[in-house]
């Protein structure tokens, strides 16, 4: 809880720091090239792994098991710690990455999850803002913003701003951002493996 609180205060900086800015890219797995062949689990649900076109030289690595996502960016991203990161109940993917860059280099994404809370009822659901780090060989979740807090776009972009060049992937721990009352335990696997 506490990371919540110092990650909203980081937050409420200046809007736009100089020499950040955000460019988009469409995610329609449709116009991506699946990289495995398609299999089924017991439940008849589909899995595989795709690549898509990300900005510029980044490719965008999707993959779908147990009706669970998992994205990385980069190059041999399939190997990235954000391909092993995901929310524990189920999810799914946004159509729209925001690429973040700080002197026209993309330092971290941001693209909105929907994620079932309830285990009992999975159509009780709430969105997630992810917020991604980039480096040349390694991709890793930065944090997480809940959809419903105000601002919450804004908040994203700030903790990109703020976290992307410290933030060790081995090491760090994402931080969440959420309104009072949700309860941030146990929502995101967000180790990377070892």
């Amino acid at each position: 809880m506490r990371s919540a609180i110092i990650a909203a205060s980081l937050c409420f900086a200046s809007p736009a720091l100089a020499g950040y800015d955000s460019v988009y890219t469409d995610f329609i797995l449709d116009k991506c090239q699946r990289v495995t062949p398609e299999t089924s689990g017991e439940d008849g649900e589909s899995s595989g792994i795709f690549e898509c076109k990300g900005f510029g030289k980044y490719v965008v690595t999707f993959a779908e098991g147990d009706l669970r996502s998992f994205v990385s960016f980069g190059t041999e991203s399939a190997d990235h710690c954000s391909f092993h990161q995901t929310f524990s109940g189920f999810n799914s993917v946004g159509n729209k990455i925001e690429w973040r860059r700080k002197n026209g280099k993309p330092i971290a994404t941001i693209l909105r999850w929907t994620v079932s809370y309830d285990p009992e009822n999975s159509e009780k659901t709430k969105t997630w803002l992810v917020v991604n780090k980039l480096e040349p060989d390694q991709s890793c979740h930065i944090g997480y913003v809940e959809g419903a807090t105000p601002n919450a776009n804004e908040k994203a972009r700030a903790l990109a701003d703020a976290q992307a060049s410290g933030f060790s992937c081995a090491t760090s721990k994402p931080i969440f951002i959420a309104n009072a009352g949700t309860n941030t335990e146990n929502v995101a696997s967000s180790g990377c493996p070892q």
